[in-house]
């Protein structure tokens, strides 16, 4: 393997992650963000149907955070915080501390366009 392109490689997969974590200074790990960890000929509905709304998710499912609305598979180290029965699972600590501070803000459902 030619080295300096596995570095670039790697450095855009890093990239990647920042960003679709909206840099909120941690995001899921590189597997993650790895189109391997999706099915990559399944329809995008199917795709869909496999992510766990928040609050639903177990670990090994996949689910969105709360807070960034990056789609990640939960695992055994995802920061996760207890709310009104509910487990929520987050793509970093930066975003547990921004739940954790008002839970109502990221919980309440978004405004319909027009409304």
């Amino acid at each position: 393997m030619n080295f300096p392109v596995a570095k670039a490689l790697l450095l855009s997969v890093c990239v990647a992650v920042s960003v679709a974590c909206g840099g909120c200074g941690g995001g899921a790990g590189a597997e993650n963000a790895s189109p391997k960890s999706a099915k990559a000929d399944a329809p995008v509905a199917d795709k869909a149907a496999d992510v766990k709304k928040p609050g639903e998710a177990a670990v090994g499912d996949k689910t969105s955070c709360p807070i960034s609305k990056e789609v990640f598979t939960v695992t055994a180290t995802s920061p996760k915080l207890e709310y009104k029965g509910k487990t929520y699972y987050f793509c970093c600590g930066g975003c547990d501390t921004k739940f954790k501070e008002n839970p109502e803000k990221y919980l309440a459902p978004a405004a319909s366009p027009g409304t």
